[in-house]
């Protein structure tokens, strides 16, 4: 039988908040503080786990940019 795939999960504005005032004091939650997560939000400890996952690799990327920006302007001033 075809394993299912998981439908994905659409956060409200309310959830997103939550999330990423959560992710701003801990950008890795152990399974404890997931769990807490997850009752807030009102999704499974699960779904928390990939949402600080992809939000990491989003947090990355932005840093690997910013730092690059950052990089351009100090060269080019001295």
């Amino acid at each position: 039988l075809p394993v299912r795939k998981k439908s994905r999960t659409f956060y409200s504005t309310e959830q997103l908040e939550e999330l990423e005032k959560m992710f701003q004091e801990d950008h890795y939650p152990d399974n404890e503080k997931r769990r807490e997560i997850a009752a807030v939000v009102g999704v499974t400890p699960q779904r928390i786990m990939v949402w600080f996952q992809n939000r990491r690799a989003k947090w990355r990327k932005t840093e690997k940019l910013s730092v690059k920006g950052n990089k351009k302007y100090s060269t080019s001033a001295a």
